[in-house]
């Protein structure tokens, strides 16, 4: 249950229990106003634990937040980029900040190319992101470059807040598939809200968790 600040109490979740595998992709999934964003902002801990009842365990130790600060990542529904940079220089920018001083500019840059590479950006690394006014990379590029700078430094738990929003069918297959493709290859656990998802698209979650009254 989620406390709404008014001395009421909402309840996303009753009487279950649930988990997510490394390597996999669970959804989220139910109508709008359902409770998805809010159930996946208190699993990655952006709730306040004092407004919430319910525990989340990692290999069955609770976590804390600081704990769940360093090992995961979590990617907002609206892309916050810089438009006038290229996906390599906001990548680069994002390396500066999120891996450890101690790593050497080279293995920073190879960080980048290398994360460039699995997220299927190589042809677009030069192009700028873009806004109304400048062409850039495509919609489906720019949401697989918000999700590298999130990930930029290997995090073992992805929180995804409706990572195919504004995306057509193709789209949104291409950027779910890459991050399968990732989960797998790294064993990384991915919880994701979606929201009417195609049929490709369902095809690769490993769980589900349906929600209904919001």
């Amino acid at each position: 249950t989620v406390a709404l600040g008014s001395g009421d109490t909402q309840t996303v979740l009753q009487a279950l229990t649930g988990y997510a595998e490394p390597g996999t992709i669970t959804a989220l999934m139910g109508p709008s106003g359902s409770g998805k964003s809010t159930l996946i902002d208190a699993l990655a801990n952006r709730i306040s634990r004092d407004a919430l009842k319910g525990s989340v365990t990692l290999n069955g130790e609770p976590l804390t937040g600081n704990i769940l600060k360093s090992m995961s990542a979590y990617v907002m529904q609206d892309d916050l980029l810089f438009p006038m940079l290229t996906v390599t220089e906001t990548l680069s920018f994002a390396a500066d900040f999120r891996l450890p001083r101690s790593l050497c500019a080279a293995k920073k840059r190879a960080r980048v190319h290398a994360l460039i590479d699995q997220l299927g950006l190589r042809a677009a690394a030069n192009t700028i992101i873009g806004d109304e006014g400048h062409r850039g990379v495509s919609g489906g590029e720019r949401r697989r470059v918000s999700i590298g700078v999130d990930i930029i430094h290997d995090p073992i738990v992805l929180f995804l807040d409706e990572p195919t929003s504004g995306l057509d069918s193709a789209a949104s297959f291409h950027v779910v598939s890459r991050i399968a493709r990732l989960a797998r290859r790294d064993g990384m656990t991915v919880v994701a809200a979606m929201h009417q998802p195609s049929g490709d698209v369902f095809d690769l979650f490993h769980g589900l968790c349906l929600l209904a009254y919001g």
